[in-house]
């Protein structure tokens, strides 16, 4: 072995800490790195079956919010047809002696995440019918949410004589 002879101590110290230093990082690159690779991978998917276990949970959940909030803000994706079908079914249905004296242009808002309809109704009538009327609205009507109620005793033609006028301004919303 005359082949490390000729180098120092100093040398040949040199020389084994890089080699040990190489084969660390050989060490690292073959072996420990993957292993803490796949202790990651083995984490997530702990995590991943974790959720899984209480997906029914979770979606049983969003669907009770969502029906809340379809009650709240009435249904959602009703076409303005539909609504204001509806909503004239439910007045035949539910008025007493009011009439309904005009149906406006639907109002639209565009968003970018959702659109909202507003429908004016102006009803013509007596006010405890219209109150009983807007109380089963509000509580029995899926369509749209009752959004402002305003009161008008006034005379809309010269001939007339004076009426309670009821405007309604319900809303629905699109996706």
């Amino acid at each position: 072995m005359t082949f490390f002879d000729k180098y120092t101590y100093k040398q040949k110290n040199y020389a084994l800490m890089i080699l040990a230093v190489l084969l660390v990082a050989v060490a690292y690159k073959r072996a420990f790195s993957t292993t803490f690779e796949t202790k990651g991978y083995q984490t997530e998917l702990e995590q991943k079956l974790e959720r899984a276990s209480t997906a029914d949970h979770d979606i049983r959940l969003g669907q009770a919010k969502l029906a809340h909030l379809n009650r709240m803000l009435g249904e959602e994706n009703n076409s303005v047809e539909r609504v204001q079908q509806g909503f004239l079914n439910f007045f035949a249905q539910k008025a007493d002696g009011l009439a309904v004296h005009e149906v406006s242009e639907v109002m639209h808002f565009d968003h970018p995440d959702f659109s909202i309809n507003t429908h004016r109704v102006v009803l013509k009538g007596g006010y405890l019918k219209t109150l009983d009327f807007l109380y089963a609205l509000e509580k029995e009507f899926r369509l749209a949410k009752v959004l402002n109620v305003s009161f008008e005793f006034k005379r809309y033609n010269s001939n007339e004589e004076k009426s309670l006028y009821t405007t309604i301004l319900i809303q629905n919303y699109l996706r």
